[in-house]
């Protein structure tokens, strides 16, 4: 990171639990809303270590992440240098929604219930502060796999290297060790997906189904899921950390896609190339098969901002 001291919260960096919760709330317009969210947000990492220690789980991590919209009301003007509001974007049927939110909070490690007793203890500090918008349960499948069966995020970056790509360094330095983070919630469309072939299925995605091995350039559709997410800039590819996990019922399913990043640019050119047609009209053909019904960004301070606002 340069050598610049920078101290992220705990949820970023860390491989990924087994079991998350992803909560996203909007503020009260109520008065005393301010105070008690901020009072919440600094005392997060405590809470977080203190229910570690309690439950025996030192997997248990945390981040909570502001919104553009609520930023000044709860800190002042003095922002993140990239922080915006979600960019919604279509082409044709194809649509990748903004919606409301001002908070965002993430939990994760190997044991629900774990993560449940934590979120009920935030969730109660917050009472009367915020509106829960939406509250999802993920889980890790066998071997990463999505519930389309293919493994997710395989090159994910891994080790150090975490932070080097998730976590902001000297660019903004009044805003070090903080991260941008953006979320959607993917609805599958199961049945139809797995009607068909592997090979169609592989086509699609760009890697193959069993090995989790990228498919070669030379059979690899432009359309496919890979082909429109791998980005290389000046012989280096875009990256950004993710902790997407499956989450559903017997009735939906589908992927809660969470993306962090030292700068919002990689995810939203991610995201431009899947949704939107090229000059030969090539989009992610992923998106026959899946939608996404939320879309929301948020900074996730450092911890030594969060100790500032106590």
């Amino acid at each position: 990171m340069g050598g610049v001291m920078v101290r992220p919260q705990a949820a970023i960096c860390a491989e990924g639990g087994a079991f998350g919760i992803f909560l996203t709330l909007t503020l009260a317009s109520d008065g005393d809303a301010v105070p008690v969210v901020r009072r919440t947000a600094a005392a997060l990492p405590g809470l977080t270590s203190q229910a570690a220690d309690r439950l025996n789980e030192a997997g248990l991590v945390s981040a909570i992440g502001f919104g553009a919209a609520v930023w000044p009301r709860l800190f002042g003007n003095r922002q993140p240098a990239a922080l915006a509001p979600f960019e919604a974007l279509a082409d044709g049927a194809r649509l990748a929604p903004a919606t409301a939110a001002d908070l965002f909070i993430h939990i994760h490690s190997s044991r629900h219930d774990a993560n449940f007793a934590l979120a009920r203890e935030v969730m109660e500090r917050l009472r009367g502060a915020t509106r829960l918008v939406e509250e999802i349960h993920g889980f890790r499948t066998s071997e990463g796999r999505d519930l389309i069966g293919f493994v997710d995020g395989t090159e994910n970056p891994k080790g150090r290297e975490r932070a080097e790509v998730a976590v902001v360094g000297p660019e903004d330095p009044d805003f070090a060790g903080g991260s941008y983070v953006h979320l959607q919630r993917y609805v599958h469309d199961l049945w139809r997906w797995e009607r068909l072939s592997v090979g169609e299925q592989e086509a699609t995605v760009g890697r193959t189904k069993v090995d989790d091995l990228e498919l070669d350039d030379a059979v690899k559709p432009a359309s496919a899921h890979i082909a429109r997410v791998v980005i290389e800039e000046e012989g280096e590819e875009l990256q950004i950390v993710r902790h997407s996990l499956p989450y559903g019922t017997t009735t939906e399913q589908g992927l809660y896609f969470v993306a962090y990043g030292r700068s919002p640019a990689p995810f939203r050119k991610m995201l431009a190339r899947m949704v939107r047609r090229d000059a030969d009209g090539h989009y992610d053909h992923l998106l026959d098969f899946t939608r996404p019904v939320t879309g929301a960004a948020f900074f996730v301070p450092s911890l030594t901002f969060l100790e500032s606002i106590a």
